[in-house]
């Protein structure tokens, strides 16, 4: 009989311990589980608050045309309406770094803005016109002197009606103008003009 228990002594402590490595294991397998269910459920977290700041527009109300910006923008009236004693026919909409700005004019009718013209310590880079199914477009660029930012510019005009409009953007590098290039698309495709 204590032969047969000796035979058992190693075997019972090869189950022992067996069994512990296992659990081990197991509690550490499970922990890495946790951190990595962790880190997703964070860079979903994160992922979400990106899209969410991305996709918040707020509509700001000019005298004659609506327009969609991001909400987390600074907004600026500028030129008062020639035509109606309330509201404004333009408007700079500045980002929170402030890398980005975008402009819009939106006249009742047609009009100058005097609140983008070049500037002593500007220079012009390049314009362009060209007439698309009796409408006018000009686009053209301005670049501080100092390279410090630069301004693009488009203005579109109903040749029969003389209605136009001006979009803008003024951006410190390349790098920010890709990184706000899709809300700048959202605010041009957001205009809604109103003639009375």
């Amino acid at each position: 009989m204590l032969k047969n228990r000796n035979k058992f002594i190693p075997f019972l402590s090869f189950i022992i311990i067996f069994s512990c490595k296992k659990t081990e294991y197991s509690d550490v397998e499970s922990k890495v589980d946790t951190i990595e269910m962790m880190k997703d459920s964070a860079v979903n977290e994160h992922k979400a608050g990106e899209e969410k700041t991305i996709l918040t527009y707020s509509t700001y109300k000019g005298a004659w045309f609506d327009i969609e910006y991001p909400a987390s923008f600074k907004v600026e009236n500028s030129l008062k309406s020639s035509t109606s004693s309330e509201g404004f026919d333009s408007a700079f909409f500045t980002s929170p770094d402030g890398k980005v700005q975008f402009y819009i004019f939106s006249p009742q009718w047609s009009g100058k803005p005097g609140d983008i013209k070049i500037q002593q310590n500007e220079k012009i880079l390049e314009t362009k016109a060209e007439t698309q199914n009796g409408i006018f477009i000009k686009r053209w660029s301005v670049a501080a002197k100092d390279g410090s930012y630069f301004r693009s510019y488009e203005e579109s005009s109903e040749i029969e009606g003389q209605i136009n409009k001006i979009f803008g953007i003024k951006y410190a590098s390349n790098e920010d103008l890709e990184r706000y290039r899709d809300q700048y698309l959202h605010f041009k495709n957001s205009l809604e003009q109103f003639a009375d």
